[in-house]
Parts: C-alpha cells; structure tokens; sequence
C-alpha cells in the first residue's frame, strides 16, 4: 500500500480509528455463512475491524492475522487481542503472509490507496486458500459526488486516496476470472455519523468511546455524503 507524498505515521496520528460494534450486513452475512479457521484483516488501521468482530465472536477459535503499514497503529491493535498475528507489511506484497494460508480475507477501504489494484489482487489470490473467500470494499463515486477533501485537483473522501471508482469495469476488469469468482456486488450510499467529526477534531486517544451508551445513541444520527458510496465486492477463489 503507498500513500504517495504521506508520513505514514503523522498521517496515523492525524486520522485515529474509534472502535464500534458496526458490520456491514454484507459481511456479516459471509462471516455466518462461510467455514473457516483463519481470517485476515489487510490494512487493519487502529484495529477497528478487529475490535468489531473479537466483540461480535467472529474471531473465537481462529488463527487471526492483522497487518498495516504503520508501526503506531500495527502497537495498538495488539492491545485488542494478544492471539491477534500482527505485523507491518504492504497490501501489494502481504511478505508476511504464507501462501494458500488464509481462509477468510477482509480488506475495508484499503485498495482505492494502492499504486497497482492489480499487484493486491495478485497478492489476495496467492496468499487465500482454494474455496476461501475475500470481502474488500472501497469508494464508489457518482458523477456528481463532492466531498471537503482536494488530491491532484480534485474533490476526495480522503486526501490519500489514489483512486475513487466511478465504474464497475474499473475494478472488474482487473479481477482475474480464471482465479476468482464474484459472488456478490452492492454499493449503499455513504453516511456519516455527525458526532464523527467532532470526536476526531478532538483526537482522544480512548478508541472505545463509542461503548458509552450516550455516543452510540449520538452516533445513530447521520448525515448522506453526496454522490459517494461504500462498495463491498465479495470473491471466492477458485
């Protein structure tokens, strides 16, 4: 994963993780449907997919591995869990990782950061099992979609962001389908919880504030982000 022109480290202090119990419905669906005995998060950030599914049970009894490129954050994740595998490593490399190891492969909001989609997906299919599964999700934008952010000139979600989709032949057509098999597509229209953005102006250090009652009471009111949406792809390899 590169983040052209960004300490990788500043830029972990800059946008902490607050940690919920939120999965999306899609991945929830596969984590209950799909035997396995290992999963791996890829570019796991502060641990919040982690902290969400250790909560939730998804993580009882398997061999568990987390990576990211930021020593800081890779220091707070083991605070999760200490079965917790983690380790700094690249999303286009995955050095760390053996072949047909992983079971379970989960990639949120990762690939729209790497210089090459195509390497990460070549990575993904030598690093999960034959019949294992891989959930990544990443941005989709409309035509019209505008956020505060600006990258090379133009209006982003995220100041990292080498890419935003705005078609599904973008990713698709890189999706080798002799290695994998798309078993689901779907794009929800992103929102936002309002209370975010003040949380993270602020910069607390607790990542489990949203266990308060009060702020996860907050956190369900919720503003539309225009013209962007969260699309999850879910793969079987072959």
């Amino acid at each position: 994963m590169s983040f052209e022109n960004i300490d990788i480290e500043n830029y972990a202090k800059f946008g902490p993780q607050y940690y919920s119990t939120e999965i999306f419905p899609l991945l929830r669906k596969y984590l209950k449907s799909e035997k396995y005995s290992s999963l791996l998060d890829c570019g796991c950030g502060d641990g919040k997919m982690m902290y969400t599914l250790k909560t939730q049970g998804f993580l009882a009894d398997k061999e568990v591995y987390a990576f990211d490129l930021s020593k800081s954050r890779i220091e707070i994740v083991k605070k999760i869990d200490p079965s917790i595998r983690v380790f700094v490593d690249d999303a286009e490399k995955m050095s760390n990782v053996k072949d047909n190891s992983i079971d379970f492969f989960i990639s949120e909001q990762v690939i729209e950061h790497v210089v090459n989609p195509a390497v990460m997906l070549d990575c993904i299919n030598r690093v999960v099992k034959k019949g294992g599964t891989a959930y990544l999700s990443t941005v989709f934008k409309k035509w019209y979609g505008w956020y505060v952010y600006r990258n090379n000139g133009r209006w982003v979600l995220d100041p990292t962001h080498l890419r935003e989709y705005t078609k599904d032949s973008e990713l698709f057509d890189i999706i080798d389908k002799d290695k994998f098999e798309i078993l689901e597509s779907k794009k929800n229209l992103l929102f936002f919880p309002i209370v975010d953005s003040l949380i993270k102006r602020l910069h607390l250090k607790n990542r489990t504030l949203y266990n308060n009652k009060i702020l996860r009471l907050l956190r369900k009111i919720k503003r539309p982000v225009l013209g962007y949406y969260n699309w999850e792809i879910v793969l079987r390899k072959k």
